[in-house]
């Protein structure tokens, strides 16, 4: 049963329980302080004759109050409002902390919680992914009631609770199903949990007097995060009470190299690189390659430092370019004087903020102050790789590791032909030969024919060029092997100016299949796609994207897509797509949707590092909405560099 807690802001939990052959997963995540939101993936034993049920749902709570001295928090939510409907229904519910030790819970509810055997839908042969709100808040009306007490014993927590759901499915004959799933005896329920010090909640439950369960469940928060290791910046070079306002050093013989060398020693200590270098008399502008900070502030604040070591004391404003992958995506204007002033500051980070001004930046002649020796460059690497997938239709939890042979060549800023092979060595992935989408082309649900054939594999073979037509517009072209499924030339252009919330781009595609055994042969199969993109930044680091046109599969429609990232590079989105396929074409889902969850490495390690972990919980793989997966699309490259995001981490300028 519900309750009317919430989670601390940002907090993602994962579940794992299981009673009566019954079997759930959930990964919740609390969007904002009031708002949260559950993904829950279920195992149904039996529930029809010869097989198990895997059913995916979704849900939200909204706090409506907030607990009182005299009044309980007050919450209201839905269950499984998009899926199959097996799960769905409606509560009002209300919690008091009545002293330290004890709390109680009661509410009213529909659907699942009327204690009815009237059901809201019936999900026999229900494809499920329709929001069906006319049936909200409908019909009988059950009430639960709970009860919570902290016993002496630390960590250590009794419950006991009436329940309103009557199991009315799990309790008779349905279907193809020649047994009832379990007997429910009695709305009572009673059970046990325990907080162990290693941040995991285990529970123990005796379940309608007929039944045992558990639960296992872990918490995961960004705000908090865990210590990265890391050396401590130099401190700010003040320059004296008199400062030197000469410039006629600026045509000492040999100038710029020596700045430039020293300049890049400072760097290279920071895990940052020189790509480019200008100066007068009064300003500098640099150019930085950041291999190590997922914060952009805190590249930026590291070079201003190392800027201030260098550079004589007429040098009074300092420039800042953060350079990714060729492309110059913003320039962050600092002056020397706040550098000085605001470094022992108690409230440095906001006065800094302040004063910083964070534009586009400008375009530079061929050759321009670029440093020599960055290019031609090679990378290479072979490294063991783990694929997890989870929550699918038929396999909860898929996992395919093996070896990946990866190298890179740059013959110059922006220009790069990089490619990868890939060998399994343990392959666990799902089949989805049974799936069709009537009137579409297979364009994703062989996946697991590809999986299976393509062994060793070219996952990539590419040529990308990455530009810019003006200070604020980007552009990217991208021809070859461009993911396991598909080759063609990708090409794309984005305007979004560095201080603006709005972006806006657009995306077009011709692609051909790739052979099953993904090699160097193609499918009869060739598609233009491509979508018109608009991009708008939110308060609480939440970013609002919406795509419309042209799908793999020739369907034409939009997604619509919302995540918001923290400070210190988590990423928690969702997105949904709808097109022009009908639902019932479509299949089980009737359209495309999903969570995505970005964890950076560092985080895990304890290191700075700017690589991460991206997993996507997708409630079914389908043709319908399928987009092609094509690297370093413009948006995700800049974003983090740009104003909005920038600001989100600002506190790391001074670390």
């Amino acid at each position: 049963m519900p309750t009317a807690e919430s989670q601390p802001d940002g907090e993602l939990s994962v579940t794992m329980a299981g009673f009566a052959g019954t079997t759930r997963g959930a990964f919740a995540f609390q969007i904002l302080p009031r708002l949260s939101g559950t993904f829950r993936y279920t195992r149904l034993a039996n529930w029809i004759q010869g097989g198990d049920t895997y059913d995916r749902s979704f849900d939200m709570q909204y706090r409506l109050l907030d607990e009182a001295k005299y009044r309980p928090a007050v919450a209201i939510g839905l269950r499984d409002f998009l899926g199959t409907g097996i799960y769905s229904g409606q509560y009002l519910v209300g919690t008091k902390n009545i002293g330290t030790k004890l709390k109680v819970t009661a509410g009213l509810g529909w659907g699942r919680f009327s204690n009815s055997d009237e059901f809201q839908r019936d999900t026999s042969g229900n494809p499920g992914g329709t929001l069906l709100y006319r049936e909200w808040f409908t019909g009988p009306v059950g009430g639960f009631a709970g009860i919570e007490w902290q016993t002496p014993v630390k960590n250590l927590r009794l419950k006991a609770e009436y329940s309103s759901d009557s199991y009315i499915r799990e309790n008779r004959i349905a279907g193809e199903r020649t047994e009832a799933t379990f007997e429910r005896k009695s709305s009572l329920n009673f059970g046990l949990e325990y907080d162990t010090k290693w941040g995991v909640t285990l529970g123990a439950y005796h379940m309608y007097g007929s039944e045992l369960g558990f639960s296992v469940r872990t918490s995961l928060n960004p705000h908090r995060g865990r210590g990265i290791a890391e050396r401590a910046p130099r401190p700010i070079a003040v320059r004296g009470p008199d400062i030197d306002r000469d410039t006629s050093w600026t045509k000492i013989n040999g100038i710029s190299q020596t700045a430039r060398k020293q300049l890049d020693k400072i760097l290279n200590r920071d895990g940052m690189a020189l790509e480019g270098l200008y100066f007068s008399g009064e300003t500098a502008e640099i150019r930085v390659r950041n291999s190590r900070y997922v914060s952009t502030a805190q590249a930026v604040g590291r070079s201003a430092r190392a800027m201030a070591r260098v550079f004589p004391d007429s040098v009074e404003k300092f420039i800042v370019v953060p350079m990714v992958d060729g492309l110059a995506t913003a320039a962050f204007h600092i002056e020397r004087s706040d550098l000085e002033e605001f470094e022992n500051h108690p409230n440095a980070a906001r006065m800094m903020a302040g004063r910083v001004e964070i534009n586009d930046a400008r375009l530079l002649e061929s050759g321009e102050g670029a440093v020599s020796g960055l290019y031609p460059a090679f990378n290479w690497s072979l490294a063991p790789f783990v694929s997890v997938r989870i929550f699918d239709a038929s396999n909860p939890f898929a996992v395919s590791a093996g070896i990946r042979l990866s190298g890179a060549y740059q013959p110059r800023a922006g220009l790069t032909f990089a490619g990868s092979i890939v060998k399994n060595l343990k392959h666990d992935d799902v089949s989805f030969d049974d799936v069709v989408s009537d009137g579409l082309h297979r364009v994703r649900t062989d996946s697991g024919r590809y999986n299976a054939e393509g062994d060793p594999s070219l996952e990539r073979l590419t040529g990308e060029y990455l530009f810019k037509v003006r200070p604020d517009t980007y552009g990217r072209v991208t021809v070859g092997y461009l993911e396991k499924m598909y080759g063609g030339v990708s090409g794309e252009i984005l305007w979004k100016p560095a201080d603006s919330k709005w972006g806006f781009g657009a995306e077009l595609n011709y692609v051909k299949q790739r052979d099953f055994d993904q090699r160097f042969g193609f499918q009869d199969y060739d598609v233009v796609t491509g979508h018109v993109s608009a991009y708008l930044d939110l308060p609480r680091g939440f970013v609002a994207q919406l795509d419309v046109g042209q799908y793999l599969a020739g369907d034409k429609g939009g997604t619509i897509s919302l995540h918001r990232t923290f400070g210190n590079g988590w990423k928690v989105g969702a997105y949904a797509t709808l097109t022009d396929v009908p639902f019932e074409e479509y299949g089980e889902g009737s359209f495309d949707k999903g969570l995505s969850l970005t964890i950076p490495l560092g985080w895990v390690t304890g290191q700075q590092n700017r690589r991460s972990i991206e997993n996507t919980l997708a409630s079914l793989t389908r043709d319908g909405g399928a987009r092609l997966r094509v690297q370093n699309r413009l948006y995700g490259l800049v974003e983090n560099s740009h104003a909005t995001a920038a600001s989100a981490s600002w506190a790391r300028f001074w670390k």
